[in-house]
């Protein structure tokens, strides 16, 4: 069933909503309207919001599965300050806050949250972040950045390869439209916010704290014990060197205890 744009439109008055039935990708599109826009400003606060997804993808490049009908595939587009942008890297752990805090609300649902941009329901993934720079604060001059976001509702004709990986939501029905602009207005408060005053909301909702896990940092690669995510959105691995703390890098594997 197609997305109800005007329902989307009527909750969110003070968004600039574009709907799709199709499109590529959600941040492609918006990082598209933001540089080609002679008045970003006018722009934003935004959302890009689609159906369906033909090349959706994650971190890394990386494809995200994003299948008519039985997902929320949405880009919130908006203007960053210089305090904001010093520590930008915190923007996603933000939203990843403000997402678990709407699915709980909304549908019940506990997610668990793995650093620095998935969350997962049954060891399987079902909602992807991912926050892209358009234009880095200048000057005085606020930045841009979006916000995107894929989540699988219903886990429906998977394919084969990523049954292991990846998950659904629920088998219910789902108000999408109400859910989009919970989850626009929530994430858009959040990274309004420092990562110090909702680090012990992520924290407490973080699966691999305490556990083993390797990351990827660069050509390096890390194994160490998960002690903390620090007021600056690093982990923190107690390894055999001592604790030591990254604020990018990639859990590559993790061994639940």
């Amino acid at each position: 069933m197609k997305l109800d744009a005007e329902k989307i439109e009527a909750e969110l008055p003070d968004f600039n909503v574009n709907v799709f039935d199709v499109i590529s990708s959600t941040n492609t599109i918006a990082k598209q309207q933001i540089q080609q826009a002679s008045d970003k400003q006018q722009l934003v606060p935004g959302l890009v919001v689609a159906n369906e997804q033909t090349a959706g993808y994650g971190r890394q490049d990386r494809a995200f599965y994003s299948p008519a009908d039985v997902g929320i595939y949405m880009t919130v587009m908006t203007q960053v300050t210089t305090q904001q942008w010093q520590h930008p890297e915190t923007l996603t752990l933000n939203t990843a806050v403000a997402i678990q805090k709407v699915i709980q609300s909304e549908l019940g649902i506990s997610l668990g949250i793995k650093w620095v941009n998935d969350l997962y329901l049954h060891e399987r993934k079902v909602v992807g972040i991912l926050v892209e720079t358009v234009q880095p604060p200048t000057n005085g001059h606020p930045g841009f950045v979006v916000i995107g976001m894929g989540i699988n509702l219903q886990a429906r004709d998977i394919p084969a390869q990523l049954q292991t990986k990846m998950g659904g939501l629920t088998t219910d029905s789902v108000d999408r439209e109400r859910l989009i602009s919970q989850l626009s207005q929530a994430c858009l408060a959040a990274i309004q916010m420092d990562f110090s005053q909702l680090r012990q909301q992520y924290l407490q909702n973080c699966f691999i704290l305490q556990e083993e896990v390797r990351l990827q940092h660069g050509h390096d690669s890390i194994i160490g014990k998960v002690v903390d995510v620090d007021d600056y959105g690093r982990i923190v691995l107690a390894t055999q060197y001592g604790r030591q703390a990254y604020n990018a890098g990639e859990i590559t594997k993790v061994n639940l205890s």
